[in-house]
């Protein structure tokens, strides 16, 4: 497991290989984290780290509006695997930025609420 901020530009990247991570149909994680309004992580209700990530759908190529992906949350142990809980699936990538840019959850549970209510398009 890893994580990089992107080129000094504020963006920070999340990633783990496959082998690294269990939940998550065998594949690796690697996509954009969002952070709360207090740091680079989202602490539950339990005390336990978690990163909240956009990652896009492999293999797809859009304009930059209409990138799809699902919103993670990743854990944050480094001395285990990485556990993925999806909490948003198919969705657009400006409406999960949107979601999190305007409501700025704090804890994992916000960031899930959050992520429920991104819309679905088909």
């Amino acid at each position: 497991m890893s994580w990089h901020d992107v080129d000094g530009a504020g963006e920070v990247r999340f990633a783990a290989p496959p082998e690294e991570v269990a939940g998550f149909q065998g594949r690796g994680v690697d996509g954009a984290a969002y952070l709360p309004r207090d740091g680079i992580v989202f602490v539950d209700s339990a005390g336990d780290p978690w990163w909240v990530i956009f990652q896009e759908t492999p293999g797809v190529y859009a304009r930059r509006s209409q990138v799809r992906g699902d919103v993670l949350a990743c854990s944050a142990v480094h001395d285990e695997l990485v556990h993925v809980r999806v909490l948003a699936a198919d969705v657009l990538h400006v409406d999960a930025d949107a979601a999190f840019r305007q409501d700025s959850p704090v804890s994992l549970e916000d960031a899930a609420d959050v992520a429920a209510r991104i819309p679905r398009r088909g």
